[in-house]
């Protein structure tokens, strides 16, 4: 497919969207708050007073997400020639809707739920059945997020392999070796989606963002001269 320069600003602000989410994402989770206590009750409680930090948290990784969701969406539909770019796109929305909901659960749902039943239980042990419950949809939420998530980068990645330049090969290559790192490190109980595993992930899926955000926005100032023909604009 080709197309005009007209078509370079369109993509612009998906590449400095990836970028700014790619920072900031990891910047986000230094301020993951944990609970803490010598006992269930204690964490309990820690749970409930870390909400309003644990909600801002959550929130601002929700909206770096969604930025990154669209950016992505968009993107694939500049490369209508690439089934692979376009599979990667489903895989990658898939994991950011299932991402999404462990996200509302661990940074509102169980806070908001622990403030609401406190007051109304001789002991904050009772509240630790609901709790456990919300956690587990958490985890399998993430799970399920992360392999969409790192699926869809590792076949997009592909895509970028067959782009010329260093950069493009430099997006490829890492992109492969993170979303399989990822894939396989999760499958193999490598990787325990924590606050610590998270930020791995984090880390590693943010990288591959800004890799592709600077080779997007190199593109685009280069007005994308024979712009996207069969996988995408040519570094």
């Amino acid at each position: 497919m080709n197309t005009t320069s007209s078509r370079a600003p369109d993509v612009l602000p998906c590449g400095l969207l990836l970028i700014a989410s790619g920072v900031l994402a990891p910047l986000i989770m230094i301020f993951h708050p944990t609970a803490q206590g010598a006992d269930m009750a204690a964490r309990l409680v820690s749970l409930t007073e870390i909400s309003s930090l644990s909600r801002h948290v959550h929130l601002a990784m929700i909206a770096c997400i969604v930025a990154l969701w669209l950016s992505l969406t968009h993107l694939a539909r500049c490369w209508p020639g690439s089934g692979g770019v376009g599979a990667a796109a489903r895989l990658y929305a898939l994991g950011a809707v299932a991402m999404l909901g462990a996200a509302l659960i661990s940074g509102f749902l169980i806070g908001d739920y622990l403030q609401r039943v406190m007051p109304l239980i001789p002991h904050a042990e009772d509240a630790l059945p609901s709790v456990l419950l919300a956690f587990s949809a958490n985890q399998v939420l993430a799970g399920f997020g992360m392999l969409g998530m790192s699926a869809g980068i590792a076949l997009w990645s592909v895509a970028m392999l067959r782009q010329s330049g260093p950069l493009a090969i430099a997006c490829g290559a890492y992109g492969v070796i993170a979303g399989l790192l990822c894939l396989i490190g999760y499958a193999a109980g490598w990787i325990a989606l924590d606050v610590t595993g998270m930020t791995f992930v984090v880390v590693a899926q943010s990288l591959w963002y800004c890799l592709l955000g600077l080779w997007v926005v190199r593109a685009s100032q280069r007005l994308m001269p024979t712009t996207f023909s069969g996988d995408g604009p040519r570094d």
